[in-house]
This record gives C-alpha cells, sequence and structure tokens, in this order.
C-alpha cells in the first residue's frame, strides 16, 4: 500500500495545492487520466464544500487528505472539524429531470461525487466528519 497524507487550510487557495500534491502522487504511481480527472473533480467539490459551508467562524481550521493506494482500489479520507454533515443522505436533484437550460445553477457536485466513487462513506468521529471515497480499478495496473 502506498500512502499521502497532506494537511490544508480552510482556504479556497488550497485547492490547488492538495490537487497538484495527487497529481504527482498518481504519477509517480502511474494512476491512469480518467482516475486523475474523477479524483481531482472529487478533490475540487468536496473541499471546496467543506471550506465554503463548513464552518460558522473565521478562524484557521485543518482538513486532513489522505490518499491509499492498494492493488485495486484508490481511497480518499477527507477528516474536517466542520459542522456534520453527510453527503451520503443528500438526495439526488430533482432538477436532473428538466432540459438543461430549465436547471438552476449548481446542487451537483456531491451527485457527481457519489456517480463518480464506487463507494462513499462518511461517520462522524469526535467532532469530526470523515469521509472515505473508494474508487475500484479494472485491473491491478491502474488503468481503465
Amino acid at each position: 500500500m502506498k500512502v499521502l497524507t497532506a494537511h490544508i487550510r480552510n482556504d479556497l487557495r488550497e485547492i490547488g495545492t492538495i490537487t497538484e500534491k495527487f497529481e504527482n502522487f498518481a504519477k509517480d504511481n502511474k494512476l491512469s487520466q480518467r482516475i486523475v480527472y474523477d479524483i481531482s473533480l472529487c478533490l475540487d467539490e468536496l473541499i471546496t464544500n467543506i471550506i465554503s459551508y463548513g464552518y460558522d467562524d473565521k478562524k484557521t481550521h485543518e482538513i486532513e487528505v489522505k490518499f491509499e493506494l492498494h492493488e485495486k482500489e484508490l481511497k480518499l479520507t477527507l477528516i474536517d472539524d466542520g459542522k456534520a454533515f453527510d453527503p451520503t443522505k443528500k438526495e439526488d436533484p430533482e432538477h436532473l429531470q428538466h432540459a438543461v437550460e430549465d436547471r438552476p445553477i449548481g446542487g451537483l457536485g456531491i451527485y457527481l461525487v457519489k456517480k463518480l466513487m464506487d463507494i462513499v462513506k462518511y461517520k462522524r468521529v469526535n467532532d469530526k466528519n470523515i469521509l472515505t471515497l473508494t474508487k475500484f480499478f479494472k485491473n491491478s495496473n491502474h488503468r481503465i
């Protein structure tokens, strides 16, 4: 198992930092471009939500981001001390049935995360949100 653990502040500018670290990790471990794209999209969406909606104060908070590469899967874990929020309980947007031009802007991020990942799990432990995403590989050389 290969692991990358990083800590970022609750600052939207930190998204680029963690994305770059993940892309380097992915390159070093020969992950496919598709996996890099899917994980990067999920990272951007989830960290943006944590920073934008998770805190009621202007204090600096730490968000832990951990990548675990196993032979047939990649796990991404996000740990933050923001307000409790379980994205697995969020209903899919009802406006998906409407024509694109009739849909409101936004509201698709968590839906996309749930569609792109194979497993999405949430738990709240010691006043921390722990969100674990798993992406399975179709073969062991990390190409899909």
